[in-house]
């Protein structure tokens, strides 16, 4: 495929990477409202709404100036700037991210600088439903963005790695070469995923791309979505290794679960063998615990017989007890009453004794 260089030739491919696009365009959406929150921070007359036109005006003047600028000046010979621009070529969101970070301080009045504002979780919230705002009232459009995109990533895309440099004589070659450039827009083709991304990336996609119907990985001969793979695996894949459902009773087999139904045909006699052996060991069990039920019957009933007697002998302990107390309260009580009647006849005797002295 032939291209033209001279001048008047200008039919130009000019498709580029989608994914990197896209990047760039949210980028600029952030960018524009970063700056519009930070430069109306604490005004009373001004609010991020009032000047996000003005901004987004100077926002891409600055961008395109500043990438035109770098251009210019590696054109020119001047090192530092090849090596930007080099490094802008390979890594243009992050290229883009710097500038308008820059902007962006420089937008900023001083409440942000001072107030802590700049690294608040208001400012982010801010910031956010401010982005959510502009693209409602499409403050700054998708299609103006994706211009502005586009112009910055070709003029510093030295290496031609996330757009198309091709030009063509005539828009029929135009229109030949973009079916199947390979910064073309294609759609997955896995059943059920609904991304489009350039051509470049189909393989990229593929291999990650969820929807995708890949072989077991456990050499069943089902296909299975990427997504549904470890599910899959785990539940019903026919070459899921089970234990024989006689385990319990003495079968340790291990084996694919699509293979249960010829285990069991081909060991019908040996499980029905570890059956008899389990019924009679229950039979056994059974037994075992009937005695032992018994036992406990007996035991529970000479309890209650022993704790019967246990009762009646506590009840008379403490009736003999209960009279002892009742025999020492007499006592106590007719002691007193001698204390007070000798009290009575001492008194007597002083009285006796005084009068004689008088």
């Amino acid at each position: 495929m032939s291209t033209v260089e001279e001048d008047g030739y200008n039919s130009r491919c000019d498709l580029c990477d989608t994914e990197v696009i896209h990047s760039m365009i949210e980028l600029l959406l952030r960018g524009l409202a970063t700056a519009s929150v930070d430069s109306t921070t604490g005004d009373i007359f001004k609010s991020a709404s009032s000047v996000a036109v003005a901004v987004k005006a100077e926002l891409e003047n600055y961008l395109l100036v500043r990438t035109e600028a770098l251009v210019q000046e590696s054109v020119s010979g001047h090192e530092d700037h090849s090596d930007q621009l080099m490094k802008a070529s390979t890594r243009p969101t992050e290229f883009l991210s710097g500038m308008i970070d820059e902007f962006v301080a420089s937008k900023r009045n001083m409440l942000s600088h001072v107030s802590g504002f700049l690294s608040s979780e208001s400012r982010l919230n801010k910031i956010k439903d401010f982005m959510q705002k502009m693209e409602m009232e499409n403050v700054w459009g998708l299609d103006e963005r994706k211009a502005t995109a586009e112009t910055i990533l070709e003029s510093i895309d030295m290496k031609c790695i996330f757009h198309c440099p091709e030009r063509f004589v005539d828009q029929d070659k135009l229109a030949d070469h973009r079916n199947q450039c390979k910064f073309r827009v294609v759609n997955c083709k896995n059943d059920g995923c609904s991304a489009s991304f350039s051509a470049i990336h189909i393989e990229e996609h593929d291999s990650i791309c969820p929807f995708k119907a890949l072989p077991c990985d456990q050499l069943c001969e089902q296909h299975v979505m990427r997504c549904e793979m470890d599910k899959h695996c785990a539940t019903v894949c026919p070459m899921k290794i089970i234990n024989c459902p006689y385990y319990h009773i003495g079968c340790e087999t291990a084996f694919p679960q699509g293979n249960l139904d010829n285990h069991c045909s081909k060991l019908l006699q040996t499980h029905m063998l570890y059956v008899l052996q389990a019924t009679t060991r229950q039979n056994a069990t059974v037994n075992d615990m009937s005695q032992r039920l018994q036992l406990l019957e007996k035991a529970q009933s000479l309890n209650e017989m022993s704790g019967a007697l246990d009762v009646r002998s506590l009840s008379l302990i403490i009736k003999e007890q209960e009279g002892k107390i009742k025999e020492q309260e007499a006592r106590i009580k007719k002691l007193e009453r001698d204390i007070k009647t000798q009290e009575a006849k001492t008194k007597k005797l002083e009285n006796e004794f005084r009068s004689r002295n008088a």
